[in-house]
C-alpha cells in the first residue's frame, strides 16, 4: 500500500507537501506513510480515498481502478438544488460547504 501512495501522489502530480496539505497531515507524518515498513492507519486510508476519490480496493490491494467514478447524477442534482435557491441561500450553502471542507481536513 505504501508504494501505491507514492504512485497516487505522483499520478496527481503533487509534492508530499501539497498532498499532505490536502488531507490535513503534517509532511513528516505523511512521509513516513510512503516508507515500505510503515503501517497505514485506517483513518488515513479513509481520508485519502475520500479526498481524492480513490478506490479503497486499489489502495489496499492494488486491484481494480485507481479512482472511483463520482456519480454524475448526484452532482447534477446538487447543482440543480443550488440553482433553485435564492441568492442568500446559495451563499449560505457555499459557506457551509467550505466549513465542511475545513472540517474534513482536520479529521
Amino acid at each position: 500500500m505504501n508504494q501505491r501512495l507514492v504512485e497516487l501522489r505522483k499520478h496527481l502530480n503533487l509534492s508530499q507537501r501539497a498532498f499532505c496539505g490536502k488531507i490535513g497531515l503534517h509532511q513528516a507524518t505523511y512521509a513516513m506513510l510512503e516508507k515500505p515498513e510503515a503501517d497505514i492507519r485506517e483513518v488515513y486510508v479513509k481520508i485519502i480515498c475520500q479526498t481524492f476519490n480513490v478506490s479503497e480496493e486499489w489502495l489496499r490491494h492494488g486491484t481494480g481502478e485507481m479512482f472511483v467514478e463520482v456519480p454524475d447524477r448526484q452532482l447534477e442534482e446538487l447543482l440543480n438544488i443550488y440553482d433553485n435557491l435564492s441568492e442568500p441561500l446559495q451563499e449560505f450553502l457555499y459557506k457551509q460547504a467550505q466549513e465542511l471542507q475545513e472540517l474534513q481536513k482536520k479529521i
